[in-house]
């Protein structure tokens, strides 16, 4: 299984880098473009089937696929207020699906977090990824990661999504609200035993561990996660469970 799901990884990659179809007419395409605000350490994008370094205050056209080293980081926005995080050690392709203004990025590997904002040409946003889709209707923020045997998790930190699976779909997608978290597996149904707050099942020390994965800055001192100076989260030991934004 891990095979095949790398070789499907492989050629989705390759489609992206080296597209088939008729190209896009780049200025009716500029106002899709995604703006890099904030990189460091090493992230590339594929420019004319090579990698090239990416720049903060760059622009990024739609179908690039984007990699992020062992210490990269990159934070992109889009017109309308979307925007994503790109974390160490991930590949994805934004706007691989141009035709569909609304399906963002697809998610090869690694892990991002999102902030969907749709607009009233975009009712709908997407992210895409090898083993399901997550879509937002209203504003809202996921964290994913995607693990070495593919495995998914998914954290809604704020708003609500809806998650369908692509290779073993049913007829209504699963509905995961904030606070909540679920793993989809490619050769699993999504659960639909769904309980509020499902997220603080994991053990603290793999919590933290998710959280500083997904936040661009933390102190080590601290098991709080935290976005630059601010807490995104804190631990109630009296709860059992990280209050967001308290």
């Amino acid at each position: 299984m891990r095979q095949i799901t790398s070789a499907l990884l492989l050629a989705v990659a390759e489609a992206a880098a080296h597209p088939q179809s008729t190209p896009l007419d780049q200025a009716v395409m500029q106002k899709y473009e995604a703006r890099a605000t904030i990189v460091s350490g090493k992230v590339t994008r594929i420019r004319d089937t090579q990698p090239w370094a990416l720049s903060s205050g760059e622009r990024v056209p739609v179908q690039q696929v984007i990699t992020t080293g062992r210490d990269g980081f990159a934070h992109f926005v889009v017109a309308g207020g979307s925007s994503f995080d790109i974390f160490a050690n991930s590949r994805v392709i934004f706007r691989q699906n141009a035709v569909r203004a609304g399906d963002l990025l697809d998610v090869i590997e690694g892990r991002v977090r999102v902030h969907f904002k749709p607009l009233a040409e975009q009712p709908q946003q997407r992210i895409l990824t090898p083993s399901a889709w997550i879509g937002a209707s209203q504003e809202a923020t996921v964290a994913i990661a995607i693990d070495e045997d593919a495995a998914m998790r998914i954290d809604v930190l704020e708003g609500e999504v809806r998650v369908q699976h692509t290779l073993l779909p049913r007829s209504e997608p699963t509905i995961v609200r904030a606070v909540d978290a679920i793993l989809v597996r490619s050769d699993q149904q999504i659960s639909r035993r769904l309980d509020r707050g499902s997220l603080y099942r994991y053990t603290v020390k793999p919590l933290r561990d998710l959280w500083l994965a997904v936040t661009p800055g933390h102190s080590k001192g601290s098991s709080d996660p935290i976005e630059g100076n601010h807490f995104i989260a804190r631990f109630s030991p009296a709860k059992g469970r990280y209050n967001i934004g308290e």
